[in-house]
């Protein structure tokens, strides 16, 4: 399973949806009905996959995909190597 896999079946799962809507042209605030649960799944997208936002990053984020996207090479950067 890729990192873009694990982190749709987790935004799947903290917002009670199932993954297949979880689809990367989804704009977030359709997902997401409240600025707070929203800012919640930020929290745990960051814990559970070890990465840090700061608010410039999530200025940039629109839709699941850029989600995705972000969160994909955060988790690159706390690779060994």
């Amino acid at each position: 399973m890729s990192n873009k896999e694990r982190v749709r079946g987790k935004i799947a799962e903290i917002l009670g949806r199932t993954p297949q809507i979880v689809v990367d042209d989804v704009v977030l605030t359709d997902l997401v009905n409240s600025s707070f649960l929203l800012v919640e799944m930020v929290i745990e997208l960051q814990e559970e996959f070890d990465v840090r936002f700061q608010q410039v990053d999530m200025n940039e984020v629109a839709t699941v995909g850029q989600l995705l996207n972000l969160v994909d090479s955060r988790m690159g950067e706390n690779s060994p190597g």
